[in-house]
């Protein structure tokens, strides 16, 4: 059983610092918005472990009425009037109650031009997506990996998935107005040599096409499969363009990405720092400390919230910082 931890504008943490929850700015005009943390499914090519099997030790969920704030305030420094919020998370963003609250919540800054998120799907249904739409939510980018039930059944790590709801809900989404992206993971040996049905299934129901490559990560589930090259990889999505007519290569052009400028960096690697333990982590033997406006991942720590620590930094790209050889206080 995990423990379930609520961000609240009045328990005075910051929103910038984890990739677990809050807001990413890696120094575009897209902004990643995590509002909550877990998920229903297991997927066997996860890049962080998460679902119902997942060794991870705690969730966490960031009041809506805060999160706006602190996204306006990061907008408003950011200096662009075309910026594109992004919700997404480290597992499956419907789990978060407010979604269309959010939505709404984001919708009345003047300077987002779009409002995206992803999602498996398995949340869905047809009330969902109408709110969503009426809160003018922009495009779902949605984790179809597969048509073929049983694939897409081993893929999710869960027997009771359902593609052909998840078709239905793709067909709904593109008929609500909301721009459709289908976001397969392709697993060679898995799914590779289905992707002509996925393809066609995007093309007929007027959905665009994002191809992703399965790649392993230090805190993710490890296949026994070999992981393609880029070259290679980009070279089968050129065959597949010319192919099946359709645009797989994308690029920042595509979404209107450019770089812009980004949230000041409060920490260099190998600095010292010092905070209080505000939330354990994310992993066993983490805690994340709260030093001054940003938050700092901490390896190594038995240390309990509220306790006095100081930690070096290991880490601080994107403004996502992480340290090490905690000390007691």
């Amino acid at each position: 059983m995990r423990n379930n931890y609520l961000i609240t504008k009045k328990s005075g943490i910051p929103l910038i610092g984890v990739h677990v929850f809050g807001i990413i700015d890696r120094g575009n005009n897209l902004l990643q918005v995590r509002p909550v943390s877990g998920c229903v499914l297991n997927c066997i090519f996860c890049s962080v472990d998460e679902g119902a099997l997942s060794r991870k030790l705690n969730t966490y969920e960031v009041e809506c009425d805060y999160l706006v704030q602190e996204i306006n305030k990061v907008v408003e420094y950011k200096g662009v009037n075309d910026v594109e919020v992004h919700i997404d998370g480290v597992g499956e963003p419907l789990l978060y109650k407010d979604i269309v609250n959010l939505v709404k919540g984001i919708r009345k800054n003047k300077d987002v031009k779009v409002i995206s998120m992803q999602t498996h799907g398995t949340l869905l249904s047809s009330g969902l997506i109408k709110d969503l739409a009426d809160a003018r939510l922009d495009r779902i980018n949605l984790s179809i990996d597969s048509l073929n039930p049983e694939t897409a059944k081993i893929l999710c790590g869960n027997p009771s998935y359902d593609i052909e709801k998840i078709k239905k809900c793709a067909e709904e989404i593109v008929k609500s107005g909301i721009k459709l992206m289908i976001t397969p993971v392709i697993v060679p040996g898995y799914n590779d040599s289905q992707i002509g049905d996925l393809i066609n299934f995007a093309k007929k129901i007027g959905a665009s096409l994002g191809i992703q490559k399965y790649e392993r990560q230090k805190h993710g589930r490890r296949l026994k499969v070999k992981e393609e090259t880029w070259y290679r990889f980009n070279k089968w999505l050129k065959e597949l363009e010319k192919k099946y007519d359709v645009n797989l290569l994308l690029s920042e052009k595509d979404f209107n990405l450019y770089r812009c400028k980004s949230l000041p960096i409060r920490f260099e690697k190998g600095d010292l720092v010092r905070g209080n333990v505000v939330l354990p982590g994310w992993l066993s033997n983490e805690v994340i400390i709260k030093v001054n406006d940003r938050l700092v991942t901490v390896f190594n720590s038995d240390n309990k919230v509220g306790d006095a620590v100081k930690a070096r930094i290991v880490k601080t790209k994107h403004n996502l910082y992480l340290a090490n050889n905690i000390v007691k206080l």
